[in-house]
């Protein structure tokens, strides 16, 4: 698994999805051990598209993560380049430094993964 390094024993979940939401790498397995990457990526598409649209509308600069805390868990996004995003959903348990890293590490990964895909 691209991810597992930058996981560890967290209770962690990532994927790299495209701008279309189609998974590339990773997993998402719900409670009931059914891989649901499909359906996460489904919901998530074109979020990259308008949070950079967000970001040069109010003239900020580039997006480099969004992070959304609730009582069940803390989604986590942030672009691995300009046509794929990587999401790392966390338990509400694990700290948010800790889940801020493991993205950091995670996109990392997935730039890397990409770049050997093209043969770059």
């Amino acid at each position: 698994m691209l991810f597992a390094t930058a996981i560890g024993e967290a209770e962690q979940t990532a994927l790299l999805l495209d701008t279309n939401g189609t998974p590339l790498a990773g997993s998402y397995v719900d409670h009931r051990g059914r891989d649901i990457s499909g359906e996460i990526g489904s919901a998530l598409s074109g979020v990259s598209r308008e949070v950079s649209r967000s970001m040069r509308m109010l003239s900020i600069g580039r997006w480099t993560a969004v992070v959304v805390e609730t009582d069940a868990a803390t989604i986590a996004l942030a672009p691995a380049s300009d046509d794929a995003v990587v999401l790392l959903a966390s338990s509400s348990t694990v700290p948010l430094g800790l889940v801020r890293r493991v993205l950091a590490r995670s996109v990392a990964l997935a730039i890397i993964w990409m770049r050997d895909r093209m043969g770059r």
